[in-house]
């Protein structure tokens, strides 16, 4: 009955007794934002204070917690079914909070086995025994507000109060904030604006996966090694994360796994560590071996291999540039050899028109490299989700 525990991250409520202010306060791409949904009058004790905020804290956790694990990632049917229920009574939210079940004369109570429905009602119950009507529709109010923006999130809208989403670790993804982050990277192939992006960080990874399987590729036509290799040979000239690039790059590349699998995959696997969940094979360990439950940070998945993702795109460019400034000046306008580098104009295959000095500049390598996984990364389009 209760949320998954990992979403501290959230819409927390709290009160200033100076000031009587109920406060509601949520994460952005920077920092946090706040908003007071209501002022309290001195009849309203402090200890009711604070377990009002304490029920919209938990009724918030239980919201998004039908976004973060929706029914398309559930692994089994009777799973899917529970969490598809429980994403339904986001409609009688608002509705249970106006009129809770109370317990009778005897003491029975009524308990829902709905963790959102019951989270409604238990606030509803602090609501009741305040008895302020001002308070019961402020309330309300501000509820709507955060329904709402699980929904606007679940529809890939992130702005308003659904930006909240993107401290979160979904387990599935929105073809249109994966398509968000696409566009990022296609004006910057290196990610640069990815991390304070108002974009959602599986989706992001997602996007980030299939275009580091590209610059992978023009890193190993310019190295001579294999797509999977080139992460290894860039550790050889500074210190770069090698291990999760690698596993990405083998599904994506060599298994033709599509990007958006790759990375659920491992996010799940670092949710179940999380939860105390270890993947099938690990009771076949010596009980004294250390083994790692997953690949990527069970605490935050999402944001951590979305930055493995990114370190291993820069680590492909590192190795191309190591390659493209040892190659020899050739004349784009004809002749010389078809991979090699020279300094000059970029043009359509990444190649320079001409040759300055003899060996490339570095702003001009680095803009050849983005030139060539651009044309990976249109080369497999199809293949993004």
């Amino acid at each position: 009955m209760s949320p998954s525990g990992r979403l501290q991250l959230v819409s927390a409520y709290a009160f200033d007794p100076d000031r009587r202010h109920v406060v509601v306060v949520w994460p952005a791409t920077v920092g946090s934002l706040a908003h007071v949904i209501v002022d309290l009058d001195a009849t309203v004790a402090d200890e009711d204070a604070g377990a009002l905020c304490g029920a919209l804290s938990r009724l918030s956790q239980a919201l998004w917690d039908t976004y973060v694990r929706p029914a398309s990632a559930a692994d089994d049917d009777d799973e899917r079914e529970r969490r598809a229920h429980e994403r339904q009574q986001l409609d009688i939210v608002v509705a249970a909070l106006r009129e809770p079940n109370l317990a009778d004369g005897s003491g029975a109570l009524i308990v829902s086995y709905s963790t959102v429905e019951e989270s409604a009602h238990r606030l509803g119950r602090v609501l009741a025994r305040v008895g302020d009507a001002a308070l019961v529709e402020a309330v309300a109010a501000d509820v709507q507000l955060e329904i709402d923006a699980v929904m606007r999130a679940e529809l890939g809208d992130l702005s308003g109060r659904a930006v909240q989403a993107v401290a979160l670790d979904r387990l599935d993804v929105s073809p249109v904030q994966v398509a968000a982050a696409d566009e990022l990277l296609r004006a910057d192939p290196l990610g640069g604006q990815l991390l304070s992006a108002a974009v959602d960080p599986a989706a992001a990874c997602v996007a980030t996966a299939h275009w580091l399987a590209a610059a992978a590729v023009v890193a190993a036509d310019a190295s001579g090694n294999t797509p999977s290799g080139v992460f290894a040979e860039a550790d050889d000239i500074q210190p770069v994360s090698v291990d999760v690039p690698t596993l990405v790059v083998e599904q994506i590349v060599d298994a033709a796994v599509p990007p958006r699998e790759v990375v659920l995959g491992l996010l799940r696997t670092a949710v179940a560590a999380g939860d105390g969940e270890v993947a099938d094979g690990r009771d076949e360990a010596p009980a004294a071996a250390r083994v790692r439950a997953a690949i990527v940070n069970p605490r935050r998945p999402a944001r951590d291999l979305l930055e493995h993702l990114l370190d291993g795109i820069a680590s492909c460019r590192l190795l191309y540039e190591e390659y493209a400034g040892a190659e020899g000046c050739v004349d784009g306008a004809g002749g010389g050899d078809d991979n090699a580098v020279a300094t000059g104009t970029v043009i359509g295959d990444g190649r320079y028109d001409a040759c300055a000095d003899g060996r490339p500049q570095g702003e001009e390598i680095a803009d050849g490299f983005a030139v060539l996984v651009r044309g990976q990364v249109a080369a497999v389009r199809g293949r993004l989700i």
